[in-house]
This record gives structure tokens, sequence and C-alpha cells, in this order.
């Protein structure tokens, strides 16, 4: 099986064994750890993403008052209260800031960073928000000043999630929470999907995390896991295969067992950690 010098993110073993392609670009699984991540040499991967940001622009400004996402926003901040003392909490790719302008109205010191600096204009500019365009690096906050630090669906497209994380932990005081969701590889969608899945995109999603990668990751950073949840089974990979009428309910029934057990046995296609500054 052809191997690859690219080093793993995670634990900087240098030899990736090939384990899919999607888009004439392959995934390489770390011989040592198991870690899945793209190889994107030559790969205008910077330019995918601006794009991919300026298709989803009007998405996430509509999350600014979906009353989905708000309720979603809601609970979130309700799980988040218990490590509330200095009150400031760090949203790492905020995008245009729904969850920043929530927090925020709950009370919260909420600070964003955006590397995007269009979406970050959208938020300051409109919604009057705290974002800084940049990296969680580039925002250079002091050590132990951050209550939480909040990423969704962000850590699968930055270069180095190891470095994302070294750098909430330390910005993060004592007792203070990380909390990220990402794809979830170790799923039953993958399992029933596996290369169709759309989530399984190498041009923007560089890394592939499983429960375990996921433990590993924060662990190495010197973060205590307090729990992981899962969430999500798709049995088909777009809405046009979905069955209709009688037959959906029947799918649906089908796939009730599968939803039931994804969330106890992290089998979920969406995975989020929660882990404590020690």
């Amino acid at each position: 099986m052809a191997s690859s010098t690219l080093v793993c993110d995670l634990c900087q073993h240098p030899q990736g064994d090939h384990f899919a392609q999607k888009f004439d670009l392959n995934y390489l699984k770390c011989a040592a750890c198991g870690h899945i991540y793209a190889d994107v040499t030559g790969f205008d991967y910077v330019g995918e993403n601006a794009q991919a940001n300026a298709e989803l622009e009007g998405t996430h400004n509509a999350k600014h008052d979906s009353a989905r996402h708000l309720k979603v926003y809601d609970q979130r901040l309700k799980e988040f209260a218990a490590y509330r003392t200095g009150g400031r909490l760090v949203e790492i790719g905020c995008s245009s800031g729904a969850f920043l302008r929530r927090a925020g109205q709950a009370g919260w010191d909420a600070q964003g960073v955006e590397p995007v600096a269009e979406s970050a204009a959208v938020g300051i500019r409109d919604y009057g928000l705290n974002i800084k365009i940049g990296t969680l690096q580039d925002a250079a906050f002091a050590d132990g000043s951050v209550d939480v630090v909040y990423s969704n669906a962000v850590i699968e497209h930055v270069d180095s999630p190891r470095a994302i994380v070294g750098e909430a932990a330390r910005v993060l005081r004592s007792g203070g929470l990380f909390y990220a969701d990402t794809v979830n590889i170790a799923s039953y969608t993958w399992r029933f999907l596996g290369e169709r899945w759309k989530l399984f995109d190498p041009r923007v999603h560089l890394h592939l995390f499983s429960p375990e990668s996921l433990r590993r990751l924060c662990e190495q950073a010197g973060l205590e896991v307090l729990k992981m949840t899962t969430h999500g089974v798709r049995f088909y990979a777009t809405r046009e295969e979905r069955p209709h009428g009688f037959n959906r309910l029947l799918d649906e029934l089908h796939k009730a067992p599968y939803s039931f057990a994804a969330r106890r046995n992290l089998k979920g296609d969406n995975i989020a950690i929660y882990a404590r500054k020690t």
C-alpha cells in the first residue's frame, strides 16, 4: 500500500498510508496513531475554502435570526454557564458571529476570531461584535484569561488542530472549558455511505476525527476530557435519493435504532467534545 512522507499533525509520525481518494485527492491514515488526514499537496486549498465560504455566506448570516439555531445556541450556553467566572467566551472561526451575538445577549463577554475577513466584517459592521480577523494565535489572548473556548465545525478545516487546541489550552483559565464539534469518521454514516458522504471531502476537510483521535488531541494539550457526544445518521448521500411518502416513513423506522444507538456508542456523524483545563 502506498505511503506518504507527510507528517501526522497529532503524533508527528512521518508515514501515512493510503486511506481513500476523492476529487483526485488522497486521505491518509497515520501508520502510528491511525488519524485520518488529507494530502492536498499542489492543491489550492486556500482558494477552495475562500470559494466555499463565499457560497455559504448567506447561510451563515441567516443563523443570526434562525429560531432553530438560536435554540441550539441557548442550549449550548446553558451548558457553558457552569464554567463562567470572569465571563469571557472566545469562539474560534466565528464567521459573522451568530453564536457570539447570542452569547453577548446572555451576558457573556463574547469575543471571536475569524480568518475570513469578509465574514468577520459582517459581524463587526452589522452587529457591533468583537471579532478579531485572523487565527486564535493571532489574537494573542493572555494566559488563563478565558472561561470557555468554543469551536463549531472548525478543527477539521485547519492545517494544525494540535496548534489550535494547544493555544486554546493556554488561554483557558484553570477549570475553563474547551468545546469542539467536528465530523466523525468512526460513524454509522461513514459505514453506510463511505466516500459518497458529502462531508468526506479532502478539498475542505483536512482532518477527519474519531472519538479516539479527538480525545487524544485534547489530552495532548493537557485538557481533561469530561464527555463526548455524537448524533446524526445518514443513509443517503443527497436529499434527492431519500424516499418519499410511505417509503420515507419506513426509512425513518429503519434509521431509528441507529440514531438511538449513536447517542450512546459514539457512532453519530457529528462528534462533540467537552474538555476542561486542569
